[in-house]
Formats: structure tokens, sequence, C-alpha cells
């Protein structure tokens, strides 16, 4: 099975640039290691070859910075934007290098997890999904009512109707996709990927989820980035695996 990675590294970081105004937000230290190092491991244990980074502020350090960081054994592949062109655009811009591939596994730069893909991947193989989305139960209220999952495992979105049993939950911006959803789709303007996944199951991709209960935490604030350094500074970093 060959698994290609894609780290979401492009945004400006203006929420915890307070703390380090001359870093990018991936490169920012967590326990002695850059930010990004963390979701290269996830993606490194996925058994991804290669991974696509997107970049666009301060694009040059990470230029730089990056290839000293990727995991032996996979290829780098940088996707620089000129203009940021969102999540679902940066993805789209970057197809080329993924369409042959049996798995895209998409992270978010600025999302630690100390999850453990296996059984998720597993389970999307499974599942038969076109799409996979992991979920989490804990989160902020902000983000709270904007996903869930249905009893069958199937996803509800904000503003469809709600069927009895669904579970809300946080997304914590990994994914894992079928390549060749992506084929024929258009690059228009800078859109969400959520916004992506909705036209798609409208066109009858099978778009599923999986909630586990690891820890999670985002680093695009100083509250986050300071509850990062508690727990992957603590050495614990063994997931949980009440999954599902």
């Amino acid at each position: 099975m060959k698994i290609c990675g894609f780290v979401l590294a492009a945004g400006l970081g203006t929420r915890i640039r307070a703390l380090f105004p001359d870093l990018p937000k991936p490169l920012v230290p967590v326990a002695g290691r850059p930010a990004i190092s963390w979701p290269l491991s996830f993606l490194e244990e996925c058994g991804a070859s290669r991974v696509i980074v997107n970049t666009h502020y301060r694009r040059e350090m990470m230029r730089t910075a990056l290839p000293g960081l990727v995991p032996g054994g996979m290829e780098l592949v940088l996707s620089e934007e000129e203009t940021i062109l969102g999540t679902g655009g940066g993805i789209l811009n970057a197809r080329k290098w993924f369409l042959d591939f049996d798995w895209l596994v998409v992270v978010n730069a600025d999302i630690l997890t100390d999850l453990r893909p296996g059984r998720l991947l597993h389970r999307a193989n499974a599942d038969r999904s076109d799409i996979h989305l992991v979920l989490s139960p804990r989160g902020p209220e902000t983000e709270r009512g904007r996903i869930g999952r249905e009893t069958g495992g199937d996803l509800w979105f904000c503003g469809e109707e709600r069927r009895a049993g669904t579970r809300s939950g946080v997304f914590l911006g990994i994914h894992f996709v079928r390549p060749s959803v992506f084929e024929g789709v258009g690059l228009e303007g800078t859109p969400s990927i959520i916004d992506l996944y909705r036209r798609m199951r409208a066109d009858g991709r099978r778009i599923r989820g999986s909630f586990t209960r690891s820890f999670w935490v985002d680093l695009g604030t100083e509250d986050g980035y300071r509850r990062a350094l508690e727990h992957f500074g603590s050495g614990r970093t063994k997931a949980r695996r009440a999954e599902g």
C-alpha cells in the first residue's frame, strides 16, 4: 500500500506570533523539536514514503529547515504558495504529487497529538471510505457542533438535518483520503477542505469518521502552546486506545 503524507503548513500563525515573532509556526520549538517534526513522525508511523508540505509565510526558512526534519527514507516535496490557497486549495494545488498513491494522509502542522494511526488507517480501509476524518470528543466550544458522526459511521456537517444518535466532535485536521477524489475538481478561489468534502459527498463519495480520545492540542494560541510544552515535554506521549 503506497501512502503519501501531506502537512498543511502555509498559515500565517498570527495568534502565536507574539511568542515567536521571527519564526513560522511550524518551526517553533516544542520539547526540543520544531513543531512540524511531530506531525512528520505521525506520517512516518503511517508508512508514508513521500510527504508534501505546503508553505507560504517565511517559506525561505521552511525551505532551509525541512530537509533536515523529514524522517529518513521519506521523500520531501515542497508546495510553495505565493498566496494562501486555503486547506482545500492547498491540497488541490499539489495533487500532481500524490494522485498515484493509494492513500493521502493529511495533517495540520499546528495540531500535535500522540495518536497512533494504525487502527484508524485500518478502519478507513475496512469501511471502504473515500474520505475518513478523525474526530475528538474534546475541544474548544467554538469548534463543537460543526461536525459529528452518525450511528452508522457517516459524517454529519453543520447546517444539515441532525439524525438521532449523532455524536458531536471536533475535527483534528487529520484525514485519510483516496487521492482519486481530487481528480477533475477545479481549483477556484481558496476553498476549505470541509466545503470540498460536502460537495464530494453530494456527488456520492463515501465520507466516514472515527473518534479518538488521544491527547491533542492546537498550537495556534499561546495557551495551546503552553499545553503542548507541558504534555510533550513530560514524556507522557502514549496514545490512548479508545478509538471508534
